[in-house]
């Protein structure tokens, strides 16, 4: 197995670099088409202010995100000019202020999407809501780059979070092409004692016998803790196991367009110190 169609979203300019790096890498072990996607959004006008955004203000937005756009294919460019892989670039301009909205759009047709962790201290014009909602609303597996840190390959070492529920069912299937690469792959259930009933005697067997038949040399592991959160405890031993990729399920449920997410998946999403590959 192998992806064929992989997405790199480009409106965080300060890991373009980064992120093309790993996207690059990728595209040319799985000899994958890859798409560098720079979203320009609609203006946010805000319903106590409207009567006041002149068509100056308007226009200076307008330009802010051009101007980006022009850096971000300068940098797709340079990337993969020497990766002898087959590319393409987007410029879009979406009908929506929100960029997820267009990398979504965009994403459905993708095996894989790539995206950069929130950046707090970011000037790029992206929503604090971005990464949860590509993880929740793409329907497609979604690998988040941290925000520091160089990865130029992942996938040789792999850390999955299993606990046998659905999302977690999900992910390990979506990252199979990446599973199948591996030098090892561990799936770590976090505190199985609580989820007897579905864990077993040996928690994580039979996925791991799974993964054996597709070729993947697979561990299964148990991990009892002290009741700390289960995303530390996975981030944790990836950094115990040198691991350079998570893979996990995503959880969590939409109020509106607030997204909530608890436990390991809020965890990760503010503390990843790897790459991690989500799936919903």
């Amino acid at each position: 197995m192998s992806y064929k169609t992989i997405l790199v979203s480009l409106n965080d300019i300060s890991r373009s670099n980064t992120v093309l790096a790993l996207a690059a890498g990728m595209a040319a072990k799985h000899e994958a088409h890859l798409i560098g996607l720079y979203v320009i959004p609609a203006p946010r006008i805000y319903p106590a202010v409207s009567a006041h955004v002149t068509p100056i203000v308007l226009n200076e937005t307008k330009i802010f995100f051009e101007e980006k756009a022009d850096q971000s294919r300068k940098a797709f460019e340079k990337a993969t000019s020497a990766a002898g892989v087959e590319v393409e670039w987007r410029r879009i301009s979406s009908d929506s202020p929100y960029i997820a909205d267009g990398v979504i759009e965009h994403g459905l047709q993708a095996d894989v999407l790539l995206i950069s962790q929130r950046n707090d201290q970011g000037n790029d014009g992206i929503e604090p809501e971005f990464c949860e909602r590509v993880v929740m609303e793409s329907g497609r597996p979604v690998i988040v780059v941290p925000q520091s840190g160089e990865f130029n390959e992942i996938g040789e070492h792999v850390v999955v979070g299993w606990n046998a529920s659905r999302e977690a069912t999900r992910a390990v299937f979506d990252a199979m092409p990446m599973l199948e690469g591996s030098g090892e792959t561990r799936l770590i259930w976090v505190d199985p004692q609580k989820q007897s009933e579905k864990s077993g005697n040996l928690p994580g067997a039979e996925m791991a016998a799974t993964l054996t038949r597709h070729g993947v040399r697979s561990i299964a592991e148990a991990m009892p803790t002290d009741g700390i959160d289960s995303g530390d405890a996975l981030l944790n031993r990836a950094s115990d196991l040198g691991a350079d990729l998570i893979v996990m399920g995503a959880y969590g449920h939409t109020r509106l367009r607030e997204f909530v997410f608890g436990g390991a998946t809020r965890t990760m999403l503010d503390q990843m110190t790897v790459p991690v590959l989500m799936s919903h």
